[in-house]
């Protein structure tokens, strides 16, 4: 039989009748703490389900109406926050005798934040009040719902007492879920991601934890990860309400016995494919602000609501003219991916600010405000087609498939059906595999073509000014092209070009086929014995002396080969008794950008942290980082060094 879930969550002011109509309708209570019976009130969210049988398109369904009911007083927003993070439909709930009060407006207001399209409206009580004002407050009801952006909801008047109105609202929810898009196409696309609302221990079973499946699908005795800790979990079992059932997909709520000890999870972790575990601690979103007038602070601390988890965070705009995009800095590591919604709230977690969507879980270390860089997080915020085409369009260095594929969630096939799809509609690209780091990198046709003319139109113009020599080093054509790419793009685009016979490498030199030399005595020396020894020993190199020994060249015809191999190109001399292949230099140059990029104190980085995060003895390091001060791609004041300029424009990769 298959399974149709609608999850809805009720919302709306405390002692508006939320829990009731729950149990009306279920025959379950939700509130089940002692002081949630005491106090007359819900305090954490409660779960119940109404489950029937229907045929629908042919096939015999189990359908569940799920329930999350979520607190309605001020004191207790965070858990009504983490209850309707996760639903489909939302079950604005509004007492009759009460009429509209200020939770109904800021649950009115998350609701709309959080993009949940489908909802209803309860009004409740109406066995306390006349019918004049059951209709008057029906005008008042539908106005409010003007801003919101729920797609016509009815309004239903019932009594939790008297049972009057709870069958046609229960067959309103009913349409619903059978008119419901079936998931199953978004969960063939997506990884899975299983999010937590409640985890507990069960005598004889162990671990339980219950939530919601919020993309993808998985079978019993599937192999997950854990993200609180990055441990292993195996779904040993899944539980529908009080079903065993054998798999769960994109919107059903279950709850599945682990094996992880209870310790080990908790509300707002999830559970997910071990190819999508990256926890961050930055990402680009876009926010809407409930009012225009109110401002983010870049120095303020703010309360974040993700999935079910919460957490403190620093905001600040990227385009502060438009002031659409922001970038959001947690201070514990979190996980999402595009498109997951979040609720921000003021300082002191009296009122909702605002809420956004998550653009960009990949953050680039500089240029972060760029005109570039808003242009792709506008494109970003498109559907999974229409972002990649734009995306191929203004990417003149190319998409990292890999990042791509790993932001928005999907899977490898999903992927690369959408790339077929494109080349289809005559929106042709090239994917290219860069053979040193594996990533894929997907490039419109037309910078293609262009990086490869200007390649081969260097390499003909180094041959015209330099006739009797064999060819050009790759680090100094990427120089002379003024490639502003990755090396490792530029070396693929160059791979290209020898695959198809246009360029030719012989040795560490790059030239055209027709231009035939031998290579010097000390090329064919260098490539025999002293590069395999520096491949080999990678960011520490021996010295001129401690070559000869590993070579058994002698010291003259040795300083000779490295005085050669230095001026083609092929070695960088950094020290007296030193010579990195450019390779390595480029990786060292890479990796200080990458320790500046985590600095977060504007005092440079200093010999000692070089040493401890690179691993390099500290003599080297102090060589290593007075050349890059000779180069200009460093600077030193007093212990600290600063960049001058990006890589690229030292090293021309």
């Amino acid at each position: 039989m298959h399974s149709k879930p609608l999850i809805i969550a009720t919302a709306g002011h405390v002692d508006h009748g939320k829990t009731s109509l729950v149990n009306r309708i279920t025959g379950t209570d939700t509130d089940t703490l002692a002081e949630e019976k005491q106090r007359g009130l819900t305090i954490n969210l409660g779960f119940a389900y109404h489950h029937f049988e229907k045929s629908i398109e042919g096939n015999n369904c189990l359908c569940t109406l799920g329930f999350v009911d979520v607190p309605g007083h001020i004191d207790f927003i965070n858990n009504m926050l983490v209850g309707v993070g996760s639903v489909d439909f939302a079950l604005l709930v509004i007492a009759a005798d009460d009429g509209i009060m200020p939770q109904t407006r800021e649950h009115l207001s998350i609701i709309k934040l959080l993009g949940i399209k489908q909802g209803a409206v309860a009004l409740t009580k109406t066995d306390r009040v006349e019918p004049e004002q059951i209709t008057q407050l029906q005008v008042e009801i539908e106005n409010l719902l003007l801003d919101s952006e729920l797609e016509d909801p009815p309004i239903f008047p019932v009594s939790n007492q008297t049972g009057d109105g709870i069958d046609e609202l229960v067959a309103h929810l009913k349409s619903v879920l059978i008119n419901k898009a079936d998931a199953e196409h978004a969960s063939a696309n997506k990884n899975f991601k299983f999010l937590v609302d409640r985890a507990f221990s069960v005598k004889g079973i162990g671990t339980v934890v219950t939530g919601s499946t919020r993309a993808g699908s998985a079978t019993k005795d599937s192999e997950m990860l854990c993200t609180s800790n990055g441990q292993s979990v195996r779904l040993r079992g899944l539980r529908l309400h009080e079903e065993n059932i054998e798999s769960i997909g994109s919107g059903e709520r279950a709850a599945l016995n682990i094996d992880l000890d209870l310790s080990a999870v908790s509300r707002g972790d999830w559970l997910v494919e071990p190819s999508i575990y990256r926890p961050i601690t930055r990402f680009d979103a876009t926010l809407n602000l409930l009012d225009p007038d109110s401002d983010i602070k870049p120095n303020a601390e703010y309360h974040l609501f993700l999935g079910a988890s919460h957490h403190i965070v620093n905001l600040r705009y990227l385009d502060n003219d438009n002031k659409r995009f922001i970038q959001v800095k947690t201070n514990e590591a979190l996980i999402a991916h595009q498109g997951d919604r979040f609720i921000v709230r003021d300082p002191a977690a009296e009122y909702t600010l605002g809420g956004g969507q998550v653009i960009d879980t990949f953050v680039p270390r500089k240029k972060r405000s760029s005109k570039q860089r808003l242009e792709v997080l506008k494109a970003m915020c498109a559907s999974d087609k229409s972002a990649l085409r734009s995306l191929t369009e203004i990417s003149s260095e190319g998409i990292n498939l890999n990042q791509l594929r790993l932001n928005r969630n999907l899977k490898r096939n999903c992927l690369d059906q959408l790339i077929s799809s494109l080349s289809e509609e005559a929106n042709s690209c090239v994917k290219l595999q860069l053979k040193t780091n594996g990533i894929e990198v997907l490039l419109h046709q037309k910078y293609f073509d262009d990086y490869r003319q200007q390649i081969l139109k260097q390499i003909l113009e180094f041959h015209r000014i330099n006739p009797s020599q064999q060819g050009i080093s790759e680090p100094a054509l990427s120089r002379s092209v003024k490639f502003s790419g990755s090396h490792y793009l530029f070396n693929a685009l160059l791979q290209s070009l020898i695959d198809e016979q246009l360029v030719k490498r012989t040795g560490t030199l790059l030239h055209k086929p027709d231009h035939l030399m031998s290579l010097s005595k000390e090329e064919e020396e260098f490539l025999a014995k002293i590069k395999p020894i520096l491949e080999k020993s990678g960011n520490v190199p021996p010295r001129t002396r401690e070559l000869v020994d590993l070579t058994g060249i002698s010291l003259k015809p040795l300083e000779r080969i490295l005085r050669q191999t230095t001026k083609a190109g092929s070695l960088i001399q950094v020290a007296e008794n030193r010579h990195y292949l450019p390779e390595t230099i480029m990786a060292l140059a890479e990796f200080t950008a990458q320790l500046v990029g985590t600095n977060l104190t504007e005092e440079g980085f200093s010999v000692i942290q070089f040493r401890d995060e690179s691993g390099i003895g500290r003599n080297l390091c102090i060589e290593i980082l007075e050349y890059f001060d000779r180069v200009g791609f460093t600077r030193r004041d007093g212990n600290a060094r600063f960049l001058r300029t990006e890589k690229e424009n030292i090293f021309g990769i």
